[in-house]
């Protein structure tokens, strides 16, 4: 039995990638964040993460931790954190973080979930902007035990990463065509005529889907589920997805979920467990730690047998200098 008040302790932390991670969005040689730890009366402590990304409306470090500094050397109740939290509604990280920790406490278990199989994950290739495709598709062929792999693209023009693309998927249909290809365009572009153009990639059967090929906005999501549904169905959103419930209950588009990133934890396990009536989905990392990974594992567990999840995409452990 849990039992208030409870008490927080906190350590911000920063980690180096083995190399820098390049997107659509720019270049990140660093991965800063903030891990909480909750104690109940009882001594029971529960760990999560707050892990803010760019790009995804997200609240900043200094917002998060004025609040933590707020509740650190002080007993509460969930109720009042809570009730601090929801005066403000752009603080996602920090409210997932708080009610991961709390889901933990409560059900320790849950903070166990092994890590998937590599038969269950996508693994991301990183990419420089030097790397040509066949560099790509070389170590593309080094990761043949996870079911899928993704590659960022939009870091050239986009008649280049098209023909980038081209290469890769003719390279898997030869060299591996059991594994799947995922592109993530961290919203490179801005017009229908760059949906129309990357629709061409849809013909390739190694295509598993392109994540984000337009920049968030309501006008770029409306175009991309009102593609024809053989054609939604190789598009995902990702950055647009704050709230993933507020889909279209019957589109193909994939949703791209990142838990870390998502405010109303409760909310979001019971749309994951949805076996119908709700789009494709994936649960994908934000290069957080282990304790972020937790809940991650967790809903991987939950959802192993869902036929609407797809290959997760927590295949990021290796992508630091200092491994956890």
């Amino acid at each position: 039995m849990h039992r208030p008040p409870y008490t927080l302790t906190f350590s911000p932390y920063s980690r180096r990638f083995c190399s820098p991670v390049k997107t659509a969005r720019g270049t990140k040689e660093t991965r800063e964040g903030i891990r909480i730890s909750l104690c109940d009366t009882l001594g029971n402590t529960a760990r999560s993460e707050i892990a803010p990304w760019e790009g995804f409306g997200c609240e900043s470090l200094n917002r998060a931790e004025t609040v933590l500094r707020e509740f650190t050397g002080k007993s509460f109740s969930e109720e009042r954190i809570f009730d601090r939290l929801s005066r403000e509604a752009d603080l996602p990280c920090t409210r997932h973080a708080f009610s991961a920790a709390f889901f933990l406490l409560k059900n320790p278990e849950a903070a166990k979930a092994p890590e998937p199989p590599n038969t269950a994950i996508c693994k991301l290739i990183l990419r420089n902007s030097s790397d040509c495709a066949e560099t790509i598709a070389e170590r593309i062929s080094r990761q043949q035990e996870f079911r899928s792999v993704k590659i960022k693209i939009g870091l050239s023009p986009l008649k280049d990463e098209i023909r980038f693309c081209e290469k890769i998927l003719n390279f898997a249909a030869k060299n591996f065509p059991a594994t799947k290809i995922r592109f993530d365009a961290n919203g490179a572009w801005n017009s229908p005529e760059a949906l129309t153009a990357l629709t061409s990639l849809g013909t390739f059967p190694q295509l598993e889907f392109i994540e984000q090929p337009l920049s968030v906005s309501p006008e770029n999501d409306a175009a991309v589920y009102a593609l024809p549904p053989s054609i939604a169905a190789k598009f995902a959103l990702d950055e647009s997805l704050r709230e993933p419930w507020e889909m279209p209950t019957k589109t193909p588009v994939v949703a791209v979920v990142k838990p870390l990133l998502v405010g109303d934890f409760p909310r979001l396990r019971s749309w994951l467990a949805q076996k119908e009536n709700a789009p494709r989905f994936v649960v994908s990392s934000v290069f957080e730690t282990e304790a972020g990974r937790d809940i991650l594992r967790f809903l991987c567990r939950e959802n192993a047998e869902n036929p609407r999840a797809l290959a997760a995409g927590i295949g990021t452990r290796e992508a630091f200098a200092d491994a956890q």
